[in-house]
């Protein structure tokens, strides 16, 4: 079974505001509207990591790439990738007119968490650490996202290691969680050779 790993980062709108607080933002103000600026996925057992960004690859190859990676995954994983990243990727395949990739099951590792285990933060960073697996990069918070969309080689690299790490922590996640049999949706087969997951 392939199961894929993947995490997006993507660049906000800019748009035309008269103030700071309480915005109604209309269609006509905007500027430039958000688009993907980077990914990075990685197919479970395996040591290479994919990263593809706007400002290396271009969109264009950025979405194919994307659409090979899951026309190969039987399953692909995220956290939070039902309501953000798969969605957003789907976008970037029906915008550059690629047809919908093979069918995969959708596991999103926040819902299992989230629905089976009460935490004081669902994010990411809060239950990878409290996992004891590891912690996110830091990133600067939009500072790091302005310099990228300058252009600044240092924030592009920096970009890339925080939106890689956020995959192999995810992938770590999905290993702790399914060794144990709490991931749901994962199709019924076992991981490099662990326990299968019999959940819907």
């Amino acid at each position: 079974m392939r199961i894929l790993t993947v995490d997006i980062e993507t660049r906000p709108a800019e748009a035309y505001v008269w103030g700071l607080w309480d915005q109604n933002i209309g269609i006509n103000q905007i500027k430039v509207p958000p688009t993907l600026l980077c990914f990075a996925a990685k197919f479970h057992g395996e040591r290479r990591t994919h990263f593809y960004s706007e400002w290396e690859h271009g969109r264009k190859a950025m979405a194919k790439a994307l659409h090979r990676l899951f026309d190969e995954a039987d399953a692909v994983v995220g956290w939070n990738s039902d309501k953000f990243d798969i969605r957003w990727i789907q976008a970037q395949f029906l915008e550059f007119g690629l047809a919908k990739p093979s069918p995969f099951s959708k596991v999103d590792l926040l819902k299992s968490v989230r629905k089976q285990v009460m935490l004081p933060s669902y994010k990411l960073d809060y239950v990878s650490q409290w996992l004891g697996i590891g912690k996110k990069v830091t990133t600067g918070g939009f500072d790091l996202w302005r310099d990228v969309m300058q252009g600044c080689p240092k924030a592009q690299r920096l970009m890339q290691r925080y939106n890689i790490m956020d995959v192999k922590l995810t992938e770590q996640v999905l290993d702790r969680l399914s060794d144990k049999g709490w991931v749901l949706g994962l199709p019924n087969a076992s991981i490099d050779g662990g326990l299968c997951c019999t959940n819907p």
